[in-house]
């Protein structure tokens, strides 16, 4: 198989190289919010190297379209495929690092309870991201 290389390669084997504990040493790659961004990468690599994705869901316009319902079906849904699809590929060597409750207030307005949808909200990442990766590191809460 022809490796696939990205700009920072020659960063990760320099990493490598700088000692026999440096080869063991797990690294984390910060994929820009872009899931896709390191898969074909990933896949090639046999040595300790983490992706890192943050997932959150309320700085795009279309983020305030949907409701907080919505977004929790997205989580459900399309999200977890898309997580486990590429955790899949790369041996599960894939974290999310950043997550959060936080809704805009344009996706809770039309709900009744928002307490209720957002502790259901929350509670669907926290079930998808332990589910469907290595692990989470849970950010803030607007």
């Amino acid at each position: 198989m022809k490796e696939i290389l990205f700009p920072d390669s020659r960063a990760v084997e320099a990493i490598r190289a700088v000692s026999p504990t440096s080869r063991t040493l797990p690294l984390y790659l910060h994929d820009g919010f872009d899931l896709d961004k390191f898969s074909d990468y990933m896949i090639t690599r046999t040595d300790f190297i983490v992706q890192d994705h943050h997932s959150y869901f309320v700085f795009s316009p279309t983020d305030k379209t949907e409701t907080g319902t919505q977004h929790t079906s997205d989580v459900h849904g399309a999200i977890a495929d898309s997580l486990r699809r590429v955790s899949g590929k790369q041996r599960r060597n894939l974290v999310i690092d950043e997550w959060s409750c936080a809704l805009t207030p344009e996706s809770l307005e039309n709900d009744k309870d928002t307490t209720q949808v957002r502790n259901e909200f929350c509670e669907e990442q926290i079930k998808v991201y332990s589910n469907a990766t290595a692990g989470w590191g849970f950010w803030c809460e607007l």
